[in-house]
């Protein structure tokens, strides 16, 4: 990913998240689940703490892009 959709940091992702009105529901080690609905269905979205709030994420944010429900071009543009 990269040009239009760079990497993201955990920051970066949890900002997104809450401006698509998830809430983070719970922390168990290293991850924190974000609840949210999106076109009236429950996701729930995986976010792993990685190394520290500044690492980017490779293969892990297609992931969490797919359980948000929300396409790629919608999740980037809360960036924005």
């Amino acid at each position: 990913m990269g040009g239009e959709y760079p990497p993201l940091d955990r920051s970066q992702v949890e900002f997104i998240l809450g401006s698509a009105q998830f809430k983070p529901i719970r922390t168990k080690g290293s991850h924190t689940h974000w609840e949210g609905a999106v076109d009236g269905i429950r996701r729930l979205v995986t976010v792993d703490h990685l190394g520290s709030k500044k690492e980017k994420y490779g293969p892990l944010l297609g992931k969490m892009i797919t359980q948000s429900g929300l396409t790629k071009k919608k999740f980037y543009s809360y960036l924005k």
